[in-house]
C-alpha cells in the first residue's frame, strides 16, 4: 500500500483512538481552537472528510460547514466511526496518483493526502486536551508534517486557521515541535 494512504489512515485512527475515550461529559469541553468545543472540533474533522473525499473521488472542491457542528448527526463517536470507515473505504479504492482540482490548484491524490494529514493530525491532540486525557500522536505523520509545515509556519498563521507559532526548544520532541509550530502548548498535559 503507498505510504502517504498508509500514514493518513493512521492520522485517521488516531482520531478514532481519541475519539472512544472521550468521556460524554467532555464532549461540550473546550478545546485549544478557540472557541470551539470538543464537539466542534470532531464535526470539523467529520466535515474535512467529507471535503477530502469529494476531491479525492473527482467531485472537486466544496466549502466547509459553517458551523463544525452540524456534521456531527446522533452520537459523535458513532459519527466519527462512519466518517472515518467511509474515508478508508475511499482510500481503498482511490488512485494515488489521479489528479484532483483543489482550492490551490491541481494536485495528485496523494499530494492532496500528504497536506490533508495535519487536520486529523493535530485535531486529535486538540480532541484530546478538551477531553482531558494524554495522546501520542502517530511519529510517521508528525515527522512528515513537521518536515513539510515548519519552512512554512508563518504562512500557516496568516491563513488564520491556526495560530502563530510559539517557542520550542530545539531538543523538544517532535511532537511538541510540530504543535508549537502551529501556536500550540505541547508541553501541557490534559488534565481531567
Amino acid at each position: 500500500m503507498n505510504r502517504i494512504v498508509t500514514r493518513y489512515r493512521n492520522t485517521l485512527a488516531g482520531v478514532t483512538d481519541v475519539a472512544e475515550r472521550v468521556p460524554a461529559e467532555r464532549w461540550q469541553a473546550p478545546s485549544p481552537c478557540p472557541g470551539w468545543t470538543a464537539l466542534h472540533v470532531l464535526g470539523h474533522l467529520i466535515d474535512g472528510q467529507q471535503q477530502i473525499a469529494a476531491l479525492i473521488t473527482g467531485q472537486g472542491r466544496r466549502e466547509p460547514r459553517s458551523h463544525p457542528m452540524t456534521a456531527v448527526a446522533g452520537e459523535p463517536v458513532a459519527a466519527w466511526a462512519a466518517a472515518a470507515a467511509h474515508m478508508n473505504d475511499l482510500l481503498t479504492a482511490a488512485d494515488p496518483t489521479a489528479v484532483a482540482l483543489t482550492h490551490d490548484g491541481t494536485m495528485t491524490v496523494e499530494q492532496v493526502l500528504a497536506t490533508a494529514a495535519i487536520e486529523p493530525l493535530v485535531h486529535a491532540w486538540d480532541l484530546a486536551q478538551a477531553a482531558g486525557i494524554d495522546v501520542t500522536l502517530d511519529p510517521e505523520a508528525v515527522d512528515a508534517c513537521l518536515t513539510a509545515i515548519a519552512p512554512m509556519a508563518e504562512q500557516f498563521a496568516a491563513t488564520g486557521m491556526y495560530a502563530p507559532a510559539r517557542p520550542a526548544p530545539a531538543d523538544a520532541p517532535p511532537q511538541q515541535r510540530l504543535l508549537a509550530l502551529l501556536g500550540r502548548d505541547g508541553t501541557v498535559r490534559a488534565v481531567s
